[in-house]
């Protein structure tokens, strides 16, 4: 009895150590790379067009009149429409650029009637008013954006210029008098944000703070209603808020960016 038992043990060894010597080793294996996460390209050229409002003052000095006899318009709000263009360049999550561009604004006079004494304000007496216009803006400057994959985030700032005109309302008469213009350089600073819902189209809002130079308007004392009273030194400032839509293409493109994060 014995003997069969230890044949039978023998016999169970043999067996399991002829199953182990079959059984295939074991491989080893990596956990699987994950795919690099494509993103959005935002190098290139682009144009495009731009609505939306903008709010501006004027303020002055007759500088030929009594020390502190002031000429200046309150805000008024008035619709600012316009187009530009611009080339980028994307390094990894940041791009630079450079943009100009062209803004029209409606042609109203903002009005601001006199007060007649010194102090902050429109100077004129008598129920006369200042006026004045910005007819248009040009700048050009730079762009500093931080992206995230279609969407993007920017600051930006740099030169502008307007043609401005300034003017005296006499309303009981319903006449202009004093009327002059001048071109003033200055600068702007802003920010804005884009989404670029398909490849070569982008969406965007944008902000800007423009400010600009003080400069003579002097009418045309050869005409009525001009005198040497009113020669007056005048600056602006305008803030606007437009909606942007651009077509971007980009030629010398290799393909999407690969984030490397």
């Amino acid at each position: 009895m014995k003997k069969l038992a230890l044949a039978a043990a023998i016999l169970a060894a043999s067996v399991v150590s002829a199953f182990a010597a079959d059984m295939a080793a074991r491989p080893y294996t990596k956990a699987p790379v994950a795919p690099p996460v494509v993103t959005y390209d935002w190098s290139g050229i682009y144009f495009g067009g731009t609505v939306g409002g903008a709010w501006d003052t004027t303020d002055g000095v007759l500088y030929n009149a009594v020390p502190g006899a002031l000429w200046r318009t309150d805000s008024q709000s008035r619709l600012i429409y316009g187009g530009f263009a611009g080339i980028q360049k994307q390094w990894g999550n940041v791009v630079l650029g450079i943009e100009g561009g062209w803004n029209g604004l409606d042609n109203g006079f903002n009005n601001t009637p006199g007060t007649g004494v010194l102090g902050p304000g429109c100077i004129y007496g008598g129920g006369a008013s200042c006026q004045s216009r910005i007819n248009d803006i040009g700048y050009i400057g730079g762009r500093l954006g931080y992206a995230w994959n279609r969407f993007m985030v920017y600051g930006q700032g740099g030169y502008a210029r307007a043609d401005i005109d300034t003017q005296v309302y006499l309303p009981a008469a319903n006449l202009t008098i004093a009327t002059a213009s001048a071109a003033h350089g200055g600068w702007y600073a802003g920010v804005g944000g884009e989404y670029a819902v398909l490849d070569n189209l982008v969406l965007g809002i944008d902000y800007k703070h423009y400010e600009f130079d003080s400069e003579q308007h002097n009418c045309n004392r050869a005409v009525v209603g001009c005198t040497v009273v009113d020669l007056r030194n005048v600056s602006a400032k305008v803030d606007s808020v437009m909606g942007r839509v651009s077509f971007k293409f980009n030629p010398w493109s290799a393909g999407p960016v690969v984030a490397k994060y």
